[in-house]
């Protein structure tokens, strides 16, 4: 199947606060001058709940309805951000003090989503790592070790309450967030 005619890219997450979005991209902007590094740019910060799949236009109605749903029978969280990690040399990110939380909701909204969509095996993460990127895919080996020599032993606190998850949806270029979800229990 050509590109043109793929079904659109979708991903769910959840979102901080903007004042906690705004810190996080002040280090991705840093990133971009210093090391050129730019690609974490193209999505606001964010913890991924479920990695980017395809959807038809009709199982994207499905979706709002069931993310609707499913939202609201969430209760919402504390997330406390904790200094940074990285996996291997090709991502650097915000770590997340405790994952039991996220482990748990992946696992429901995983069902929640192959109810309705037959998800590939590449669109079906076996476990996850929770965590908030500030680079990735244009992080090359040869510049990895600057860029984690700037974020390895600095240290960053923050915490907030999840309220929301968000369904993305790729426009060709960038990330667009098309529907919100407060989470309501």
């Amino acid at each position: 199947m050509s590109k043109k005619h793929q079904n659109p890219l979708y991903f769910i997450a959840l979102l901080p606060p903007e004042n906690i979005r705004a810190e996080i991209e002040n280090f991705k902007v840093t990133i971009k001058e210093k090391f050129q590094v730019e690609h974490a740019l193209k999505l606001p910060a964010h913890i991924t709940l479920q990695i980017p799949f395809r959807a038809s236009k009709e199982q994207e109605a499905v979706l709002f309805q069931k993310l609707a749903a499913f939202s609201e029978e969430i209760a919402p969280f504390k997330i406390d951000l904790e200094d940074f990690g990285r996996f291997a040399k090709n991502v650097i990110f915000i770590k997340l003090k405790d994952h039991e939380p996220f482990i748990q909701l992946h696992s429901e909204l995983q069902k929640t989503i192959r109810s309705f969509i037959n998800l590939k095996s590449h669109e079906i993460p076996s476990k996850i790592h929770p965590h908030i990127t500030i680079a990735v895919r244009d992080l090359k080996r040869s510049n990895f070790h600057p860029i984690w020599n700037e974020f390895e032993h600095r240290e960053y606190k923050n915490s907030f309450m999840s309220g929301n998850l968000v369904l993305l949806k790729h426009n060709g270029k960038t990330w667009d967030i098309i529907r919100t979800f407060k989470l309501a229990y």
